[in-house]
């Protein structure tokens, strides 16, 4: 990933050697080791919730990362939103490029823990719509802040609640893969149609 990220900025209510941890990595190459080193804890077989997409199910895991790892994921100037920050296409780069190096690991997860078949797992994986995030359950509280953490102008011109500005952090990631029904065909969730958009202007999604 080459392109400077237009991120430059935190705020001061960031500690000055967490910002300076934030501020010493120097490409995405780094956060993709770091991602790399993660552990699968947990794996389901997901159902959709609701009638939008019923019937249909998705691969979801749970992963544990280090602090340092999550930080520079979610955080860093050259992590997976400053990625998007830099254009749509680059963060669906970054995001395909992270699933593709944690699928054989997944794979191999999840067949030994769940009931699901392997292609079942590979075509979820490598849907559409397959994303890595965090675990927003895990930093529920710090998503409520109210103080502003990475000073983007885009992201501060665009946002209606802040928090794409805030900068959580805790050792849980997730991966979702897209949505497939009971003969395998995948289905697109319409409300997520415009994440990728909704990163890159508003810096969360």
């Amino acid at each position: 990933m080459s392109p400077t990220t237009p991120i430059r900025h935190f705020a001061e209510t960031i500690k000055a050697d967490r910002r300076e941890r934030l501020l010493s990595y120097g490409s995405f190459d780094e956060i993709e080791r770091m991602i790399a080193a993660s552990e699968a804890t947990a794996v389901t077989w997901e159902p959709f919730s609701g009638e939008l997409l019923k019937g249909c199910h998705r691969a979801s895991f749970l992963l544990r990362v280090s602090i340092e790892a999550y930080d520079a994921f979610f955080n860093s100037l050259v992590g997976y939103r400053a990625q998007f920050a830099i254009s749509i296409g680059m963060g669906e780069q970054a995001n395909r490029r992270l699933l593709a190096t944690l699928e054989p690991r997944l794979i191999v997860f999840g067949l030994a823990r769940s009931g699901t078949l392997e292609n079942q797992l590979v075509a979820s994986l490598r849907g559409e719509e397959a994303k890595l995030w965090i675990d927003e359950s895990e930093v529920e509280t710090q998503l409520g802040e109210d103080c502003a953490a990475i000073l983007y102008p885009r992201w501060l011109r665009n946002t209606e609640n802040g928090v794409g500005l805030l900068a959580p952090y805790g050792e849980k990631l997730v991966v979702c893969g897209g949505w497939l029904d009971a003969q395998g065909n995948a289905h697109k969730n319409p409300l997520k149609a415009h994440r990728s958009e909704e990163i890159h202007n508003t810096g969360y999604s």
